[in-house]
């Protein structure tokens, strides 16, 4: 870490060899040195948006295009009762209670299918065998040539709303 002239701080990598002289001694060094500020940068702001995505409170979801499951954050985790060793590997649909009308997964997969986010309710059931329902917004991920290369899905449980929704409907 430097500064350059103007204040700014510099990054950089450097490489330092001693010049030997052929009896051993050494005379000078020379230092290759790379300005790697952009590339720490830029890990930083990896850095961050991967602990906002560990940290969502939230379900946050990563599957190949297959639908296998790629990632899951510790919300997922909290949500379903599953860990992540469970879940890596295998298809969401581990956490289907065969509750969640056909006509939703297939109005997903047809989104997806065509490129489009697509959004709706599921009722999953936890590892423990207990239901809950969830808000998901599931979208493809693109590369920067339009080429999707994996399904992100961002999931609320939204169980005790719909629940308290019901009772305050039953009051009526």
């Amino acid at each position: 870490r430097n500064r350059r002239k103007d204040g700014t701080l510099l990054i950089e990598r450097a490489m330092i060899a001693p010049l030997k002289q052929p009896d051993g001694t050494t005379t000078h060094y020379v230092a290759i040195k790379e300005d790697i500020t952009a590339q720490h940068e830029a890990e930083e702001r990896l850095h961050t948006l991967a602990l906002a995505v560990e940290q969502s409170p939230e379900s946050i979801v990563i599957t190949d295009l297959s639908g296998c499951i790629e990632y899951v954050n510790k919300a997922f985790v909290r949500h379903s009762g599953y860990e992540r060793d469970e879940v890596l590997g295998r298809n969401p649909r581990i956490l289907h209670s065969g509750r969640t009308p056909r006509a939703v997964h297939d109005a997903m997969w047809q989104a997806l299918s065509a490129g489009e986010a697509w959004s709706g309710e599921f009722i999953n059931r936890r590892k423990d065998g207990s239901e809950y329902t969830e808000l998901a917004n599931v979208a493809p991920v693109r590369r920067p040539d339009g080429r999707i290369t994996h399904y992100l899905a961002i999931k609320a449980d939204i169980t005790e709303r719909k629940l308290m929704a019901e009772e305050l409907e039953g009051y009526r």
